[in-house]
């Protein structure tokens, strides 16, 4: 606690510290950060496209809402870079929802069955759950600053839920990105259900 505290005083971060100590030359890493950066910028985007009273449509009551699929987006891919640079170990989902790592989520919802936000104004939910989205899109990023091409290939035996059981570092990292694609996809069909245009897929994904 007293070295986060010092490392906060003089502006540095555990992260920033690491990083600093990787090599520069990483072409694997420096692709995927790049890939990072076009998803969340696409994300966003779809996100963003929704107006804000129809931010909680589904086609049926069977379904997640349009937010909960970038919430719950946003929690997994939190999630995945956790385990991939947490010195911890997350045996199950219980262990693994109490991490130290998370982004406090703006509202309590549940994020794996159909749900409903907290009654508020429709501005401020989109406010809200923007800033979440961004903010787990920026940790992700970030954590691959702290990780080189070598150990990509690592941590398929570490500690982790049955669900991730085996998953290399690298197989974290794709996951989060296929997994994100799964969700926004959805969400674009949403998008389209309620008569709204989404975004072009191309722009935001050139290099």
């Amino acid at each position: 606690m007293k070295r986060r505290l010092l490392l906060s005083a003089i502006g540095l971060s555990p992260l920033a510290l690491i990083s600093s100590k990787i090599p520069v030359n990483n072409p694997i890493v420096e692709n995927l950060i790049k890939r990072w950066e076009s998803s969340k910028e696409y994300t966003m985007a779809v996100f963003e496209a929704m107006p804000e009273d129809t931010l909680e449509y589904a086609p049926s009551k069977e379904q997640m809402t349009f937010v909960q699929h970038f919430m719950h987006l946003g929690l997994i891919n939190n999630f995945y870079m956790g385990i991939l640079t947490d010195a911890k170990t997350y045996k199950d989902f219980p262990a693994l929802i109490k991490a130290e790592f998370l982004i406090p989520r703006p509202d309590p919802i549940n994020l794996f069955q159909p749900d409903y936000l907290e009654e508020r104004d429709p501005k401020v939910n989109k406010e809200l759950i923007a800033a979440y989205v961004a903010s787990t899109f920026d940790y992700v990023i970030s954590s691959l600053r702290t990780v080189n091409d070598e150990s990509l290939t690592l941590g398929k035996n570490k500690v982790k839920p049955d669900f991730l059981s085996g998953h290399t570092n690298l197989d974290l990292i794709l996951r989060g990105e296929s997994h994100t694609a799964h969700h926004r996809a959805q969400a674009v069909v949403y998008l389209r259900a309620s008569g709204v245009r989404p975004p072009k897929y191309t722009p935001y994904n050139k290099f």
